[in-house]
């Protein structure tokens, strides 16, 4: 009579342990426009951007380089990276501008072409705690025929719906981590940080709603506060408290991306005081108010 196989030996038959790093992507938005204006002097945000243009003419200043985005190739940008954007030769460096619309069913790329704009897909996601340490720059990915031809089903879905089906948010998210494998080794560098900081940010996103104290966070790391505040900010680079408005501003956008929700509406569900604080807060993170950003989510 043969032997039963046991069901551990059915889950996984070898006795070596494996650790995985989790993956968790968390898409903010994904949109294909037609810009008239991207006129901006600093575009640095608490999340990753993916763009990809077909009609050339938008450039990406970045540490005195320069990099037009044209159709071979898509930009990747880690969290928090200050980089400025620049649609005409000759504009006023003063003044920052965004405009656009979506792209629309009956438009070609000819089309825009010959009104003098440009068209932009433009992906915000993020990869929670640690991955979104990863380390700043603007990242130019050659762009090969299979990931152009994904690129082209992406931005067909952008025309066609507000409501993504599953196979359409997959192919998001192939494209998102078809580009993250680009990215050289030392993008993430977050592997020194301390347990206790992961820990700590793990709480902290989980209750991002609720008032978190330095004292609370460093009682749960079993740590004096003063010690356990200089850790996370040599660890992370922010403070406790940069890192939790970071969190908050960061579900505000994605409030802000996927539902109607009033500005009084985010900022109570978000955690802040009023909407005032919250407003100040935004404008400090994102350059501009809530007011405006969520204003240009509607443009059609």
């Amino acid at each position: 009579m043969k032997e039963k196989v046991t069901e551990k030996t059915k889950r996984d038959p070898s006795e070596i342990i494996q650790v995985f790093n989790d993956v968790n992507i968390k898409l903010l938005c994904c949109r294909y426009w037609v810009l008239d204006e991207w006129e901006c002097n600093d575009l640095s945000v608490p999340f990753w951007r993916i763009y990809h243009n077909n009609i050339e003419g938008a450039k990406i200043i970045y540490e005195n380089h320069i990099i037009d985005m044209k159709k071979g190739s898509i930009v990747i940008i880690p969290p928090n990276t200050s980089f400025a954007t620049q649609l005409k030769e000759n504009r006023n460096h003063t003044e920052e501008s965004i405009s656009g619309r979506k792209f629309r069913n009956n438009e070609s790329i000819e089309s825009i072409t010959r009104d003098h704009k440009v068209d932009h897909l433009f992906i915000h996601f993020s990869l929670g705690f640690p991955l979104d340490f990863a380390k700043k720059g603007v990242n130019l990915i050659p762009c090969s025929e299979y990931t152009y031809n994904m690129i082209s089903n992406i931005q067909k879905s952008c025309k066609d719906d507000t409501v993504f089906n599953f196979n359409e948010c997959l192919q998001i998210k192939q494209l998102i981590t078809s580009s993250l494998l680009h990215l050289k080794n030392d993008t993430w560098k977050y592997e020194t940080i301390d347990h206790r900081v992961f820990s700590a940010m793990r709480t902290i996103e989980k209750n991002f709603k609720l008032k978190i104290t330095n004292e609370e966070l460093a009682e749960k790391a079993s740590m004096a506060v003063n010690s356990f505040s200089r850790l996370f900010k040599i660890s992370t680079g922010i403070s406790v408290q940069q890192y939790v408005i970071k969190v908050k501003i960061e579900n505000a956008c994605s409030i802000m991306h996927h539902t109607d929700k009033t500005i009084d509406e985010i900022a109570f569900e978000c955690g802040f005081f009023d909407r005032h604080h919250f407003s100040k807060t935004f404008k400090k993170i994102m350059n501009i108010t809530p007011v405006y950003y969520k204003k240009r989510l509607t443009m059609n």
